[in-house]
């Protein structure tokens, strides 16, 4: 009880330093990370995929059992911009564990230009986070967690300094084949703004659930995000105006991502995602085929573990992923 008062406090006090106005900011923050949840629409928090890297989707994912792991990984995310990233796991007990890593986006290169639209040659645009997460077993069915992330971004000559912490929890009922998540995300502030404008954190409730087939290799994977979006807006090319409001059920399927994973064996693992919302925002009207699906997998070889997953955003635009996760002697 003492730990979930803790998790209430530190939520209260990151709602109250909530920025009040303003656009989000550290976006780099939605990207997936795990090669499972990339391929499982964008997002997972309820996957039982041993993925060293889902604890960033949701704190609660990370387990004991993943101790001494080091887990690196690079996305091609979209024309030149690249993100990489890094985290080590180890066991406290039974019962508990910690991580650490560490996220990188670098926009790539950009010309920039003058209010007179004088070249100004290239500008860098950069985005970093450096995460602590602890997960702790509540009893034999629940699971706790919390992240804490310190972020920098760089927009050339402007920086700013920020921090998010996440919260969540796991349920697991391995027995029944089913598994169910509750994430809180990017609850935070900005310490200091790129101006005197100070912006709000991605911030987002997600939830989520897995159930294996009884009889099936197969396991499926329902996740509801965007909660701090709910209504959405799109761009009418007839009228060239915004239009605020869409059909009730295209707005909720927005929110929703759809997966399903084959499981052949204890060492392979399939995924394949459809992301509704990011159909709907990004495909178009002639090439719309592949737009929202997503796609991973990965193998484990004794004590190493590769994946790769592959989601297309829009007809000229997707991304590339690749981890690698070894584990270390802890001892």
């Amino acid at each position: 009880m003492k730990r979930l008062r803790f998790i209430v406090l530190i939520c209260l006090s990151c709602l109250t330093a909530r920025a009040e106005t303003g656009a989000y900011v550290y976006e780099f923050l939605r990207l997936p990370v795990a090669t499972v949840a990339a391929g499982l629409g964008g997002n997972t928090v309820a996957s039982p995929e041993a993925d060293p890297d889902l604890f960033y989707h949701n704190p609660a994912l990370l387990s004991p059992d993943q101790s001494g792991i080091l887990s690196l990984g690079y996305m091609n995310y979209v024309a030149d911009i690249h993100f990489g990233h890094a985290a080590y796991s180890r066991r406290i007990n039974d019962h508990s564990a910690w991580t650490a890593g560490a996220r990188y986006l670098d926009y790539g290169q950009i010309e920039g230009y003058d209010h007179h639209n004088v070249s100004l040659g290239q500008v860098h645009a950069k985005d970093m986070a450096f995460t602590g997460g602890y997960a702790f077993l509540l009893n034999d069915s629940w699971r706790g967690g919390i992240n804490a992330h310190l972020i920098y971004s760089l927009l050339d000559e402007y920086t700013s300094v920020g921090m998010a912490v996440d919260l969540g929890v796991y349920y697991m009922k391995p027995e029944n084949g089913l598994w169910a998540g509750l994430s809180i995300k990017s609850l935070g502030s900005q310490f200091s703004a790129y101006d005197e404008h100070y912006e709000s954190l991605p911030w987002d409730v997600q939830i989520g659930l897995s159930k294996q087939l009884e009889h099936a290799p197969f396991r499926l994977s329902l996740t509801a995000q965007g909660f701090d979006r709910w209504t959405s807006s799109h761009y009418d090319n007839d009228s060239r105006s915004r239009i605020k409001e869409e059909k009730p059920v295209r707005q909720v399927l927005s929110h929703l991502l759809l997966g399903v994973e084959l499981l052949p064996g204890d060492n392979f693992h399939l995924a394949l995602g459809y992301n509704p919302g990011r159909r709907y925002e990004l495909a178009i009207e002639q090439r719309s085929m592949l737009s929202g699906f997503s796609a991973a997998f990965s193998f484990q070889v004794k004590k190493m573990r590769l994946g790769a997953s592959y989601a297309k955003y829009h007809q000229s635009g997707n991304s590339l992923q690749m981890n690698f996760s070894t584990q270390l002697p802890t001892k």
